[in-house]
């Protein structure tokens, strides 16, 4: 099986606006929750994304809808992890996508902290001074995607935190 690797620095550095906002919010204090089941939705629902954006031709973003995925994503994250503490299959829904009208879909527990963190701000903030100077190497798309994907997984994370110290024990 032949394979081509694609290596983006570009892609790199994305990733480490959100690790700097993970790291400001504490988040990466010790070790990370992960599970099959986040990585699983984590694809998912990045697909569904990546044909949302691409059927409403958004191939510039503005500081607005950057800063919506990212608050989408962060209340995705909430949803996948109460789904995945209650056995419930995902059912993933572009609502907000764009316009920063997310709902969060979660249990109590983690949609009161979730709605007074700064993570998926700070992480919009990051990304869009990395987007707004041009460091993209021309794969935006690409970039977005790889800060997304690692808002999701710091999100889950901080999503189980919540649960486990509201006393929710994962089997």
């Amino acid at each position: 099986m032949d394979s081509v690797f694609s290596r983006s620095v570009a892609a790199q550095q994305s990733a480490r606006c959100v690790i700097a906002a993970a790291e400001t919010a504490g988040l990466l204090a010790g070790q990370i929750a992960v599970d099959p089941a986040f990585a699983d939705g984590e694809k998912t629902l990045m697909v569904a994304i990546m044909r949302e954006l691409s059927a409403k031709n958004c191939a510039e973003l503005t500081a607005d809808q950057v800063s919506s995925l990212f608050t989408f994503v962060f209340a995705k994250a909430a949803e996948k992890v109460t789904n995945f503490a209650n056995g419930r299959p995902d059912q993933w829904d572009m609502l907000g996508l764009l316009d920063g009208k997310t709902p969060i879909c979660a249990a109590d527990q983690i949609t009161g902290k979730f709605k007074l963190s700064s993570f998926p701000t700070d992480c919009a903030r990051n990304f869009w001074e990395f987007y707004a100077s041009g460091q993209t190497g021309g794969d935006t798309m690409l970039c977005l995607m790889e800060a997304l994907k690692w808002c999701f997984r710091f999100s889950c994370h901080y999503a189980v935190s919540c649960l486990e110290e509201d006393g929710f024990v994962f089997c």
